[in-house]
């Protein structure tokens, strides 16, 4: 199986907004950013989405385009941010940001969720996606979701999800090689 990995265009927020759970719409220039993506996936592909709007319309438009179909997968949703959501990351005091990037695998935001607690379910997407009998998927994620499943299916350590750079309607590409996954390529 061929698993196409992508994160979702451009979202319409100040980038520096916290907006992990936040649902947000596409930006303006989706269009172009949909077309990019649609270069990058067989026809007739099937999509597995995170329900966030910025997600879904992308998961619509390509499956329109490809004739295929779209599942919602909840698992795929972006880590809760708790009480930072839709705040700027500026106004965010210091000393609660700084603890959280030393201890963030088990240390949530306030009153959010912490990365342990996210990749555990991303890794449950990721078992039902490997029982379909499809020859290829693509997934449509927010980009904490999708260097999860990164992670997981590269049997990296979790901790290498914050080297991974993935753009805003970027395809990476994992094939199923004898023995593992390999990555083919990354934002494409």
């Amino acid at each position: 199986m061929d698993v196409y990995l992508i994160r979702h265009t451009r979202p319409d927020v100040d980038p520096e907004v916290c907006h992990g759970r936040l649902d947000v719409p596409p930006a303006a220039d989706f269009p172009a950013g949909a077309q990019h993506v649609l270069a990058a996936l067989p026809a007739a592909t099937p999509l597995v989405t995170a329900a966030a709007c910025r997600c879904r319309r992308l998961a619509d438009h390509l499956a329109e385009a490809l004739g295929s179909s779209v599942s919602v997968d909840d698992r795929l949703r972006e880590m809760d941010f708790g009480r930072w959501e839709g705040r700027r990351w500026r106004d965010i005091p210091r000393a609660q940001t700084d603890a959280w990037s030393r201890e963030f695998w088990s240390q949530p935001p306030p009153d959010g969720e912490s990365y342990a607690s996210m990749h555990a379910r991303v890794a449950a997407a990721w078992e039902a996606m490997l029982a379909r009998s499809d020859e290829a998927l693509a997934v449509v994620g927010p980009i904490g979701p999708l260097r999860a499943l990164l992670t997981i299916a590269l049997d990296l350590p979790p901790e290498a999800f914050v080297r991974v750079h993935l753009d805003h309607g970027g395809v990476t590409k994992l094939s199923d090689a004898t023995g593992g996954w390999r990555l083919d390529y990354s934002n494409r």
